[in-house]
């Protein structure tokens, strides 16, 4: 009796995954490796949900796989810095480098972790433009580390992705667009005083 209890249980678990995936518009692909259900059985649940949740047409074609463009606008690398930062948070990408990284996107309990932090980061950025995919992509890039890495600004010290073979200052956008102040010599009397940081700045989560 537990044994088939324990089964339901595990089967149980992969169905939900499955349908909170399928809400998220994820491909087949990834619904099975983190899922461990089938193709068939895959497409037979979102047969079954399209009629009462209204689920939008599936997507075709391969998943994203690039995240590059994400450091080349200022609205996306603020929002893909803060989804690689809650990434980090919830031990989804590995301290190291791996060389084969969609290995670590398999099982229940990874396919759990992905969807709690797109569902946090949501939360965080409703209007984001980030879709479940492009998170995925974005994993898999930090986790392989040969393009893309998260790293800090040098002014307010919050996650920032970063071009690995690009250059220049690491600032985030904010930062950037804020006026710094001159550099006072250290012991002055200026450099002394505490200054409160300006109304309605916002400090990093991270």
């Amino acid at each position: 009796m537990r044994v088939s209890e324990d089964r339901y249980l595990r089967d149980l678990r992969r169905i939900n995954l499955a349908q909170r995936l399928i809400l998220m518009e994820v491909r087949t692909q990834w619904i099975c490796a983190l899922s461990g259900l089938t193709g068939e059985r895959v497409r037979n649940l979102y047969n079954s949900y399209a009629g009462t949740m209204r689920l939008k047409r599936r997507r075709r074609g391969p998943s994203p796989k690039k995240t590059l463009s994400f450091v080349r606008s200022s609205l996306l690398l603020s929002e893909a810095s803060a989804l690689a930062g809650l990434a980090y948070r919830m031990e989804i990408i590995p301290a190291q480098p791996v060389k084969k990284p969609e290995r670590l996107l398999r099982g229940v309990e990874m396919g759990e972790r992905l969807c709690d932090t797109f569902e946090l980061y949501r939360e965080l950025i409703p209007g984001s433009t980030f879709c479940m995919e492009h998170f995925i992509a974005l994993v898999l890039e930090l986790a392989e580390g040969a393009t893309v890495q998260l790293g800090r600004c040098e002014v307010c010290q919050g996650a920032l992705l970063l071009d690995r073979l690009g250059s220049g200052r690491k600032r985030c956008p904010a930062c950037r667009q804020t006026p710094q102040e001159p550099v006072l010599p250290a012991g002055s009397r200026e450099a002394k005083e505490v200054k409160e940081p300006p109304s309605g700045h916002q400090q990093s989560l991270f």
